[in-house]
């Protein structure tokens, strides 16, 4: 083969050892954006089995039930007082207002005033439970008892007029805050699945490293004998006219 040949040879060789490099960084991007969606999916999951859920918890028959306003504003403090959901305290009124649940149109309100889910990072069609869940874990609701010098009667007065003590729910025993496990076998299925999708992607996409890496060695190592040729033709060629 003459050095024209040879030439040209190096330089299709170098060519696709330019092309096998290239293809090996897509790939290596590729397999790091798996990684990135691995590691997003396992995060969803671990979100989804720890999510926590408030209920109202009844100590005279024992029983936990799902979250709501009405549930909230039936249990009783140690001096037989009803609890109650109140809102932000208007400055305007100098009062509380109380937070009731609008049915029809499926929203807190807050008085008058409408609690919107966009503001608790809920969709719109959340239930009742959720939204009262992340409107008192938000501090946006809360709950409140009459202060222990006021009796029953007093309690029922209109207007939430600043004889309300608000509590952390967190102290409260009349409120559970426990685990969710209604998602959890959804999250686990999904979990799998897409887990199961990522890694077969994976094992395709190193499956196809491999081998370029084995052509890209092959390359290399043809490139390297052609040089080598090259080279001594060259030398031949000077040791000739001199």
């Amino acid at each position: 083969m003459g050095i024209s040949s040879n030439q040209a040879r190096f330089l299709t060789l170098t060519s696709r050892q330019i092309d096998l490099e290239y293809r090996v960084q897509q790939i290596c991007q590729r397999r790091l954006r798996l990684a990135s969606e691995l590691e997003r999916i396992s995060s969803e999951y671990n979100n989804q089995i720890s999510n926590r859920a408030m209920y109202t918890y009844n100590t005279t028959n024992m029983g936990i039930s799902e979250l709501s306003v009405a549930n909230i504003n039936g249990i009783k403090d140690a001096n037989g007082n009803n609890f109650q959901l109140v809102g932000q305290y208007d400055t305007t009124n100098s009062k509380y207002n109380k937070v009731t649940w609008d049915t029809a149109a499926e929203v807190l309100k807050d008085g008058s005033s409408r609690i919107e889910m966009s503001t608790l990072g809920l969709s719109s069609g959340a239930t009742q439970a959720e939204a009262l869940d992340a409107a008192i874990r938000a501090g946006v609701v809360s709950i409140a008892t009459k202060e222990d010098v006021y009796t029953q009667d007093a309690y029922a007065v209109e207007g939430l007029n600043g004889n309300y003590e608000l509590r952390d729910w967190r102290t409260l025993s009349q409120i559970a805050d426990e685990l969710y496990k209604g998602d959890n076998a959804d999250a686990e299925n999904t979990y799998e699945k897409v887990t199961a999708e990522v890694n077969a992607q994976d094992k395709k996409l190193q499956l196809e490293q491999t081998a370029i890496e084995v052509e890209y060695k092959a390359v290399t190592t043809e490139k390297e004998a052609v040089k080598k040729i090259l080279d001594q033709n060259a030398q031949a060629s000077f040791k000739y006219f001199s």
